[in-house]
Parts: C-alpha cells; structure tokens; sequence
C-alpha cells in the first residue's frame, strides 16, 4: 500500500465549497485515491473507531443571503487501513431533517422549535427487489477528515428566510426553522447535537476500499442483506466518538 496517501495533511478541507445534493441532500467530497488497500483485516487490538467533528460557514448568516450556511460534518477513521461503511445515520442533512440538533437563542434564553421529518427504514416485502444504494457507501482513510456537507437551511435552493418574514403563529411545519430558516435577525445562536446515550455504531462496514467492497470476489453486494439483514453484517458495529462535536455558536444578521 502506498504510504503517501496517508501522510497528507489531515486538516479539514476548504468549507467554502459549495454543498452538493444527494438521496438525503448531500454528497461527501472525498479525495480521489490511486492507491490499493488490502482487503485483510487488522488484529483485534487495533479494532476502527470513527470521531466526529464539524464547523458552520460563515458563522454569520446575513437575511440578504440567497443561499444559506454550509453545515460540515468530518469523519475521520482511526485504523491501519482504509475501511468502506455503509452510511445510515451520519448524514448531516438526513440529521437536520430529523431534528437531531438543537438550536438555542443565546438572546432570548429559549430553545428555539425546529420543524422535523421522519425516516421509516422497514424492510420491504421479499417479492420487492431492493436495489444496492450505492451512494450510501463512502470509503474512509486513516487519519484524513472525510466531509459531509449539507445546506443549513430548507435546502439549497431554497432562500433561507428570517422570522420576520416566516409564516408567524400558526404552529404549521412551514413556519417552524430549520437550520438558519425562521431564525431572528439579531439574534445569536448555540448550535448543539442532541445525543443524550452517546452515538450509535455503525451499522454495516467492511475492510478495503469502496468498489472492491462493493464488488468482492464472490459477487456483487446484495441491497436486500445489506440495508436490512443485520444479521449477516461483515462485523460488530463501529464505534463512533462524538466527543469533537463542541457547540458552535453563530447569528443572524441584517
């Protein structure tokens, strides 16, 4: 393996690229690789673990802006080798529709309510084919920050509105916020990640790079076993240290 392509710089790459769109909103920017992972597995004693951490650009959201905040997410593997998972729950558009994090009014001492969506992950009937999703599959590399980015907002083709402007005091989902949508002018924020029992492991992933993962030796992954047949996952979950994630604070301006 070429040692090169793990001795690059490991700080966050530039988060003023613009946020590309995918199933749940976001694309990960991952460096391009030319180099060739072996698929053997590392002793027990140096098990992977994934920490977390992420930054909001600008800071400062301005009500004239038509695009609003990118939100970065950076997943960064710390194993020998580069390993490829299956990505369910470490989407931070797919965490933002959830309402998985929690904006705070650092001027009106309130915790500010978002609208939220929810994602049913139930297993088809078997006569249903269940396709390999292929772009939920990202390949990590030891020691270099991996980014998922997404809009901090309605998305990004919406126009971010301030409250003055949001539907005001009829409790419906499009007059809630959503990232800096809804939000005060004025007004600043504490941005949080509401994870009361720590986060879960991750779920599904395998030593190697993404298309050697996808496409093994014995054939073609299945997309049935691989979203629902937990059973048959390759390994015990990944452990995931969200410990990076301190609160970013930002506001809202004319």
């Amino acid at each position: 393996m070429d040692r090169q392509a793990y001795t690059k710089s490991c700080s966050p790459p530039n988060d003023n690229q613009a946020p590309m769109e995918s199933e749940h909103g976001t694309t990960p920017v991952v460096q391009n690789r030319d180099t060739q992972s072996s698929p053997t597995s590392p002793s027990v004693d140096n098990e992977p673990l994934i920490s977390l951490e992420w930054s909001l650009n600008p800071s400062a959201h301005s009500s004239s802006n038509e695009t609003a905040p990118v939100l970065s997410l950076f997943l960064t593997l710390h194993a020998r080798i580069p390993i490829t998972i299956y990505n369910e729950h470490l989407d931070p558009s797919r965490l933002l529709s959830e309402g998985r994090f929690s904006i705070f009014d650092l001027t009106t001492e309130t915790e500010v309510p978002q609208a939220k969506s929810r994602f049913c992950d139930f297993e088809p009937p078997s006569k249903v084919h269940v396709p390999l999703r292929e772009n939920m599959f990202y390949t990590l590399y030891p020691g270099i920050p991996t980014p998922l980015r997404t809009s901090f907002g309605r998305g990004s083709k919406i126009r971010p509105r301030p409250k003055e402007e949001n539907q005001e005091g009829d409790g419906s989902k499009q007059a809630m916020a959503k990232g800096v949508h809804g939000l005060a002018i004025g007004h600043r924020y504490r941005l949080t990640i509401r994870r009361t029992g720590g986060w879960a492991p991750v779920r599904w992933w395998e030593y190697g790079e993404r298309e050697e993962v996808i496409n093994p030796p014995t054939g073609r992954l299945d997309g049935r076993k691989v979203a629902y047949r937990r059973a048959q996952n390759p390994h015990d979950g990944l452990p995931v240290d969200g410990s990076g994630l301190v609160p970013i604070l930002f506001q809202c301006i004319e």
